[in-house]
């Protein structure tokens, strides 16, 4: 059962950054839903040109109702790229709530020739889903990786847009009596 997390607040934000494109630390943003339901991280600049790879760490601290759980149950992947023949962006996120050990592993290719936005999804079972909360630090943490095997033109980018094609990373929240 999915409920609105009317008092879902957000402690606190961080990001940092490695590659090609990363002299700093990765700069993003983020937008909770009206409804508390879910939660957009939006990169303004995690992008991989001609061959190589980028990185950004994400820490979001996580208040939540007491006597209640949070579960991510969905996240969406949004970006872009372009390609040739041969060439290859490849799109790796490993996030956790809550302690160390309750991480999630995402990953997924996009082959050219192609010069388009791409979208995946993870849709993730009530028997898969890792949940926090009921007394235990609730954080939402993650690694976003992501590499291209190209040359001088190949482009790849999970950041921001605006509207229905916003990209970056979408979770989905699940709220639940301990």
């Amino acid at each position: 059962m999915r409920l609105a997390i009317a008092v879902l607040a957000l402690t606190g934000l961080a990001f940092a950054g490695t590659g090609a494109s990363q002299a700093a630390p990765c700069a993003a943003d983020y937008v909770l839903a009206p409804d508390n339901s879910a939660l957009s991280i939006l990169f303004s600049d995690l992008t991989v040109e001609g061959s190589g790879s980028v990185q950004c760490t994400i820490d979001v601290p996580l208040e939540l109702p007491q006597g209640m759980s949070l579960g991510v149950y969905r996240v969406d992947y949004r970006g872009f790229a372009s390609l040739d023949k041969k060439e290859v962006a490849t799109l790796d996120v490993d996030f956790a709530l809550g302690p160390k050990g309750n991480s999630r592993q995402f990953k997924r290719s996009v082959r050219g020739a192609m010069e388009d936005d791409f979208a995946f999804s993870e849709n993730i079972g009530a028997g898969l889903m890792k949940r926090v909360g009921c007394g235990v630090d609730a954080r939402l943490r993650g690694s976003v990786s992501l590499s291209l095997k190209g040359s001088g033109d190949a482009l790849a980018t999970l950041d921001t847009g605006d509207g229905a094609s916003r990209r970056g990373l979408v979770y989905r929240f699940n709220l639940k009596a301990c």
